[in-house]
This record gives structure tokens, sequence and C-alpha cells, in this order.
């Protein structure tokens, strides 16, 4: 093929890539909601089950990382958010999620428990398996804001406080801890999405009904 052949082909070619990308650009641009408020799905709950991946060791005896199941439910509070310019919103989030931690295998046998024995002795009369595998209760209370930047896309954070039962079926350790999460959703529909949180006590993947 001659050059003069090959050069109206080359340009027909790029004239077309050209004009593809400028139709999905303006395509993109179109679906773009962040900077309309109110442009967003209309619900009163979030209703989310979801596995979890715990990367991170708990608060007390548990070690290791763990896996678990959870749900959450989260109210809009705040149509408008915070933030007038820009399509976001506030909700309020209260979660209750199970994780199993398998522990590593180190078993250490401290005593955990004394009592008094003859002749002003102390007895053990418990013994921990500090190592062994954990299951862990966690009920969250989280302040939710959600930023629309897509009719496909949205983006929220997530900071709140954990109430957790460490140790189950043992001797059950209580406690607190803060929640930090970032996560995202993808709509499948305006209503249905898929949900993906990373965070602190643990990651989540679940599927979200906004009602």
């Amino acid at each position: 093929m001659t050059s003069q052949l090959r050069a109206p082909r080359l340009l027909a070619a790029a004239l077309s890539f050209v004009a593809l990308t400028v139709g999905w650009a303006e395509v993109g641009e179109a679906q773009m909601t962040i900077k309309r408020p109110g442009d967003r799905p209309d619900y009163k709950v979030e209703l989310e089950p979801h596995l979890l991946i715990a990367p991170f060791e708990p608060l007390g005896p548990g070690v290791g990382t763990g896996v678990g199941a959870g749900f959450r439910a989260t109210i809009e509070l705040a149509p408008d958010g915070f933030i007038k310019r820009i399509n976001d919103s506030v909700g309020i989030g209260f979660g209750i999620d199970g994780i199993h931690y398998g522990g590593n295998g180190n078993y250490r046998g401290d005593c955990r428990r004394f009592e008094n024995g003859p002749a002003g002795t102390r007895v053990c009369t418990e013994v921990d398996t500090y190592g062994d595998a954990s299951n862990y209760l966690f009920g969250s209370v989280v302040m939710q804001w959600n930023f629309w930047l897509h009719r496909r896309w949205s983006v929220f954070g997530e900071p709140g406080l954990s109430f957790y039962l460490g140790d189950l079926g043992r001797d059950p350790y209580p406690g607190v801890s803060p929640v930090l999460s970032v996560g995202g959703r993808f709509h499948f529909t305006e209503n249905i999405t898929l949900t993906m949180r990373l965070g602190y006590p643990a990651f989540s993947l679940g599927v979200s009904f906004l009602l």
C-alpha cells in the first residue's frame, strides 16, 4: 500500500477515535451528579447485608485475622448534607457484625484467675488460651457522609464507635473501639448497589438496598 493511500486511512481512523472519545466524555459528563444537589436516589433507609474480612488483630484477648458477616441499616438524616453546593447527604448507621479470628497457634497458657488455697497459697482456677481462635460480636454506630458522584457511583466516609464482646463462648470481654471507614457503591440500578468498605475494624463487601 502506498503512502498516499495509507495517510487518508490513518487520518480517518484518528478522526473516528477522537469522535468516540469526545462522545464517551460527553456521556460521562452528562451522568456526573456531584455538582447537582438532590440528583440522587430517593430513599429513607439503606439496608446492607455484607461479608467481612478483618486484617487487623482485635482489641482484647483475640489474635490473628478474621472473617465474618454482618448487617448495616443507615437512616437518612440530612438529605442536603453539609455542603450546599455539592450533591452530598448525611445519615446515621447502626450495624451488627460477627467475626471469627483464627488465632496464631502460639498458646501461652497464662493463668487468668486465681483463688485462695490452703495455707495462704494461690491456686490457678482458669488458664487462658491466648493465641487460640476466638469469636467477636460488634455493634456499631456511625455517621455516614455520602457524596453522589455519578449515576453509577457514590462514595462515603463513616466515623463512629463500635461496642464489642470478645472471646465469646468462654469469658466474654467487653470493650469499645473507634470505627473509621471509607467506602463506595456501584449502582446496578438506582436503588440496588454493590457496596465496599475499607476501614477499622474490618473491610466489607455487600449489597445495599436504598428504600
